[in-house]
């Protein structure tokens, strides 16, 4: 099996298949009928739920230690969060899952931390559970009307900034090899963490970066709001 290359063809080519199906699939969706919408919540529901079964297998059962199969990587919580909202529509889910999958879900489909590339059957559910993750959000978004206002941001990396104390702590509880939401240990492969400092450094670059990527996201909605008031 081939090892994964950020660079490599297959993988800019199954990114921008994921890609295009997170912005343009909702669109077919709108003004359908409730069944259609339905079915299509359910599809992006179970391939969720597939991608975490798969990864409690490969992390907990093949490596034989279930501590590394627990959910509770920042995706897994963003996983969650639109699971939920797609179940109850509650706008707070959305806005959890709109920062958190946009820089957490965003990042991992496009420097996934595989080891080897496509077919390789890890890589395609990893970049398919995750870009179920961004496609409920765009969901949400398109079909269903929701945004994200400047007052969220504040709320969303306050509630963060809670979860990850939390995390530290069960990772300290934990012991090794956990390392979820990687405080401990950066990520495996070529990723963003690469140019960061070692660890336990490391926490503090990815905590800023993650505010900056959540204020950025925000950004178009800031000018587009700014400029309606002209």
């Amino acid at each position: 099996m081939k090892e994964f290359d950020l660079l490599d063809p297959s993988h800019i080519i199954f990114f921008s298949i994921c890609v295009g199906i997170i912005v343009f699939l909702p669109r077919l969706f709108v003004g359908k009928s409730d069944s259609s919408k339905n079915i299509l919540i359910s599809v992006i529901i179970g391939l969720m739920l597939i991608n975490h079964g798969m990864d409690f297998y490969k992390e907990g059962y093949l490596n034989d230690d279930w501590k590394l199969g627990l959910p509770l990587h920042l995706c897994d919580f963003s996983s969650a969060s639109i699971i939920l909202y797609l179940m109850t529509k509650k706008r707070e889910f959305f806005l959890f899952a709109f920062f958190a999958g946009f820089s957490g879900a965003g990042m991992a489909i496009l420097t996934p931390d595989s080891t080897y590339a496509f077919p390789d059957i890890h890589y395609i559910r990893h970049m398919i559970g995750h870009a179920m993750i961004l496609l409920g959000v765009t969901y949400a978004m398109i079909i269903d009307g929701h945004r994200p206002y400047l007052k969220d941001v504040h709320k969303v990396l306050f509630v963060l900034s809670m979860l990850l104390i939390v995390i530290y702590g069960i990772n300290y509880l934990l012991g090794s090899p956990a390392n979820y939401w990687y405080v401990a240990e950066k990520p495996p492969g070529l990723n963003v963490t690469s140019l960061m400092r070692d660890e336990p450094y490391h926490m503090i670059d990815i905590y800023i970066l993650a505010v900056i990527i959540c204020y950025l996201i925000y950004l178009p909605y800031f000018i587009k709001d700014k400029m309606k008031q002209k």
